[in-house]
């Protein structure tokens, strides 16, 4: 029996693919929430209008994996895992029971990092499960007229953007620890784009902040920190999430940071394999791991599990870090490494950036950054960030960087054009790639 602890995009995925190779095998998941594999962000899309409940943010539905004889317990959590006897703890309605296996999957997913500040106080809110979404909007549905978001990364740059178009009136103030706003998710090129557009929807950014102490009353909260106080209705934290590893402390080897140490197949040890959020993975261009806690990365690690499990043995996986945000307009895309990135290698990592038009009407403008190997020109990393919508780009920077494409190469890449279909002579990755070699003439 192949036993799966946590049933979100992981583990369910995980599942679905051992259920297509093996139509036999008894695969059963326990997850503790009452529902499958709530979408993060929810709140973000409920507050923006798109769903008109936080339950539409449940991306899995039970039957249907019932159907495909997936056994699926919710509101089930395992408490400890005995690796010596093959056994689980699985507590539900606080009855306990001990459930063999012949394979696990740990697919228990992260956790938003607890802040020392926020102990005792009622009014810091969150955003990452389905509960705290509730919680959350249950209070902004209230009397509230500020709110304080803690962090400035892509978290809390997207609650904030939401936030504006769920209450225009609000008063919105966001502390970020770093000095620019997602100093570690894109470059400052984007970052400072993204900077004006939410200085322009009058919310109120404040960077290099330590925290210091929350002090509350009944109905406000005081936030005290190296810039001074601030006072506010509500605090909503978004910082950085961390592997949900408690459950495996006594189990496995954990590296420094709480994550998994795994071989290639996201083995653990003989008959554990663990999955998604509670690893570091491989960023692909520069071979150095990270934490990278994204729905794709689960998903990925889910096939390669299911695969070695199932005996076939051909898959691998390393990530590229792909991914798509959207906040006050703009859409930003991003693959691969970055220039910070270059503490962690043996060469120069070069960058380049520009802003370039795109077809359609108006020529809407595109702010692109490429990273570049300065040793042999492999294209290491690519962000860009519009007012159009460029999430399909993301697939696109993706395949260049694991094609390790040059610049050479990149700039004379046949990109698809034809004068009755939106499309350019050139494309903007042939123009940054140009300009990447021409500016290199002139270092």
């Amino acid at each position: 029996m192949i036993v799966i602890i946590g049933g979100s995009f992981a583990g369910v995925q995980a599942a679905l693919e051992l259920r297509r190779l093996n139509k036999q095998q008894k695969i059963v998941i326990y997850e503790k929430e009452t529902y499958l594999g709530y979408v993060p962000n929810g709140l973000n899309e409920f507050l923006k209008g798109k769903i008109n409940s936080l339950e539409e943010a449940i991306l899995y539905d039970v039957a249907e994996l019932k159907s495909k004889q997936i056994d699926v317990h919710l509101g089930s959590e395992c408490t400890f895992v005995d690796p010596a006897a093959k056994e689980l703890t699985i507590v539900k309605a606080g009855q306990a029971e001990l459930v063999s296996y012949d394979q696990l999957i740990v697919a228990a997913g992260s956790i938003q990092r607890p802040l020392a500040l926020e102990q005792g106080t009622n009014l810091v809110y969150q955003t990452k499960t389905l509960a705290d979404a509730q919680q959350t909007l249950d209070k902004l549905q209230g009397d509230v007229s500020s709110v304080a978001v803690l962090g400035g990364g892509i978290i809390g740059i997207e609650l904030a953007s939401a936030l504006r178009q769920f209450k225009p009136e609000l008063q919105i103030t966001i502390l970020e620890k770093f000095d620019r706003l997602l100093e570690l998710a894109v470059d400052e090129v984007i970052s400072s784009a993204i900077t004006e557009k939410l200085q322009e929807s009058n919310i109120q950014l404040h960077t290099g902040i330590d925290f210091e102490s929350i002090h509350e009353d009944a109905q406000s909260a005081c936030i005290r920190t190296n810039e001074g106080s601030f006072k506010t209705d509500m605090i909503i934290k978004a910082p950085n999430l961390e592997p949900n590893h408690q459950i495996l402390e006594d189990a496995i080897t954990l590296d420094i940071d709480g994550s998994s140490i795994v071989n290639r197949n996201f083995q653990a040890e003989d008959s554990i394999y663990v999955l998604g959020d509670l690893l570091r993975l491989t960023l692909m261009p520069i071979k150095e791991k990270f934490y990278m806690p994204l729905i794709n990365n689960s998903v990925r690690t889910a096939l390669v599990a299911a695969d070695h499990i199932s005996g076939k043995k051909e898959l691998t996986f390393e990530s590229t870090k792909t991914n798509v945000f959207a906040a006050f307009g703009m859409t930003v895309v991003r693959s691969g490494a970055q220039k910070r990135n270059e503490r962690f290698t043996s060469y120069h990592i070069n960058k380049c950036n520009g802003v370039y038009s795109l077809p359609g009407k108006d020529s809407p403008q595109v702010y692109v950054v490429i990273f570049v190997r300065e040793d042999n020109h492999q294209i290491l990393g690519i962000q860009a960030a519009s007012e159009a919508d460029i999430s399909p780009f993301a697939n696109l920077f993706s395949l260049v960087i694991r094609g390790k494409l040059t610049v050479e190469e990149l700039a004379t890449h046949d990109f698809f054009f034809h004068a009755a279909y939106p499309s350019k002579e050139t494309h903007c990755l042939n123009e940054i790639a140009l300009d990447y070699l021409y500016n290199e003439e002139k270092r």
